[in-house]
């Protein structure tokens, strides 16, 4: 792990904890320098993604301070669907419809932004939240960046099982969201009729070296869709 990822890490587990409370100034970079034994460089460097992620507000000329009500994060879908879902109270069942290991074509290559032909896991779920079939999952996932995926981490957490068992970071994502329309398949899926809206929601993932994992569309049934974001302002001068 690179340096400012270790400390990127740490200080997030420190605000997430309590450790460093809402509204509290962070100590400055120098003493963060001289805590973490590294320079001042890496450690605004991990700072940078603290406020990326809305953990940490930079004030000019006052220093760095955790974002008010950090819990708001919860919602991201860096978390993953089951995350998301558990953390509003809801009970989370999957039921896999596909999971093979393919060899990508040039689409799935071109999202991915891997080689043709590279193995690549094909997978398709339903999420069912609440006892409501509510959304359908198309995952294409590289093997060469995520190996050794099974039934069990597809049933349960994908994403706990990069975060978890691989220890990668999942850095960031670029999410296009439209209005579909069910076809037949996705209509006996969740139970809907053929034709009805659901909300589709295109999905690139990435790790905190820059290199997509996973490309995805999950189509929601529009009564359990939400979406929440957090904007942050850049300052070139920062």
């Amino acid at each position: 792990m690179v340096k400012y990822q270790g400390i990127y890490s740490e200080i997030k587990t420190r605000i997430l904890s309590g450790e460093y409370s809402s509204e509290e100034k962070l100590p400055d970079g120098r003493s963060l320098a001289a805590e973490f034994e590294c320079s001042e460089i890496t450690i605004k460097k991990a700072m940078d993604f603290l406020v990326k992620e809305g953990l940490v507000v930079r004030k000019r000329g006052a220093g760095s301070f955790v974002k008010q009500k950090p819990d708001a994060v919860s919602d991201s879908h860096l978390l993953g669907t089951k995350k998301r879902a558990q953390d509003k109270g809801k009970l989370v069942q999957t039921r896999v419809m596909k999971f093979r290991l393919v060899h990508a074509d040039e689409a799935i290559a071109g999202k991915l932004k891997c080689k043709l032909g590279d193995p690549v896991y094909d997978i398709t779920r339903v999420r069912v939240l609440d006892g409501v079939p509510s959304i359908v999952e198309y995952i294409y996932l590289s093997a060469k960046v995520v190996p050794n995926l099974a039934i069990e981490q597809v049933k349960d957490t994908i994403y706990g099982y990069i975060s978890d068992e691989l220890k990668l970071t999942i850095h960031s994502a670029n999410l296009r969201i439209t209005i579909a329309n069910a076809n037949a398949v996705e209509a006996e899926y969740l139970g809907v009729v053929l034709g009805e809206h659901l909300v589709n929601v295109a999905q690139n993932a990435y790790l905190d070296n820059g290199q997509i994992f996973e490309y995805s569309v999950a189509k929601h049934i529009c009564d359990s869709y939400e979406f929440s974001t957090t904007y942050v302002k850049s300052d070139t001068q920062l």
